[in-house]
């Protein structure tokens, strides 16, 4: 799968930047440990001081609703600013970029991805994480920005109120026929239950109940599974890990290796659906995926085939990959 790029990324993080209300599951400030938004001149003075290209990130809120003036400060900053090569990527909302002279303005920056914030097209999940969005109308919008051939990508979430698996993987597919034989970029987020957030309240009350990990890995792998086979590339599962965030977490699927736990699943989903019985043969760059977190891979492959570790584990061999060494 993804989880891999080559440019190394630098994150400015927008705690809220742009956002008109706040969904039921969020912490800016919880999640990225920045509460104040960082200004154009601050991006500036940070990035004068890189000796390589990278791929600038704003993240957090809707980057595109700072409007016209506001967001050309900030991608000024970056390539006035930042070694030459390096790239732009931002998170929005798709409503964001309905305006001509926005989408003019970011076509004329060197963009590596626009990620789209869509944890859910169903109407209801929607309302219940009280985010401001038309699944009809998410859908004209993306059509629209891809009518610009800007690069996208989608940040997707799981666990949320009133979701269910199929529906999660029903809005994966509706995206995948939008998007067509294009690959996106994909990060998805579990939801996890932050101190302070309405979520909180929801769970505590009763109206709402969070993932367990072991639903959160199923569940998880599957989406990721899907999402390879419509031509997904996975670049991130789960939030980046804090003290910070671990201690403000106050219910789901918290754990440190989550995002690992789940590509494994995926991995070996694939592997009984193409082969039930083995062998297998996988790449190398695999081999913690079956051998971390207590041989997490390996347990699953032997629960799914239906017999014992020791079994799986010989008819499962590794192959290095191309041109290296041996």
């Amino acid at each position: 799968m993804g989880l891999i790029n080559s440019m190394k990324k630098l994150p400015f993080f927008l705690p809220f930047g742009g956002c008109r209300g706040r969904c039921v599951y969020c912490s800016q400030s919880t999640i990225t440990g920045v509460a104040d938004v960082p200004s154009p001149e601050y991006v500036s003075s940070v990035l004068k001081e890189l000796d390589e290209p990278r791929e600038i990130c704003f993240f957090g809120g809707s980057f595109c609703r700072f409007g016209v003036s506001k967001v050309k400060e900030y991608l000024d900053s970056a390539v006035n600013s930042a070694p030459k090569g390096s790239r732009i990527r931002f998170s929005t909302y798709p409503g964001d970029l309905t305006d001509t002279s926005m989408r003019n303005l970011i076509k004329s920056y060197p963009i590596a991805c626009i990620e789209l914030g869509i944890p859910s097209l169903d109407p209801n999940v929607l309302s219940l994480c009280k985010r401001e969005a038309d699944p009809k109308a998410i859908i004209e919008d993306i059509k629209n920005i891809m009518d610009e051939s800007l690069p996208l990508g989608v940040q997707m979430m799981i666990g949320l109120p009133g979701q269910t698996k199929e529906s999660s993987i029903s809005d994966l597919k509706k995206l995948a026929e939008i998007k067509g034989p294009i690959s996106w970029d994909l990060r998805l987020y579990p939801c996890l239950v932050l101190e302070g957030t309405e979520l909180e309240n929801m769970m505590t009350n009763g109206t709402y109940k969070p993932l367990t990990l072991d639903q959160a890995i199923e569940w998880g792998g599957q989406f990721i599974d899907s999402a390879l086979s419509f031509g997904f590339n996975p670049i991130r599962i789960g939030l980046q890990e804090s003290e910070l965030l671990a201690s403000k977490v106050k219910g789901g699927p918290h754990h440190p290796a989550l995002g690992e736990m789940i590509a494994s699943e995926s991995l070996v989903r694939k592997l009984t659906r193409t082969n039930w019985t083995g062998p297998w043969i996988v790449p190398e760059e695999h081999i913690s995926k079956f051998t971390g977190h207590g041989c997490f891979g390996l347990m699953r492959l032997a629960e799914l085939t239906g017999t014992t570790i020791n079994a799986v584990s010989e008819k499962l061999s590794f192959f290095p990959p191309a041109g290296k060494i041996l």
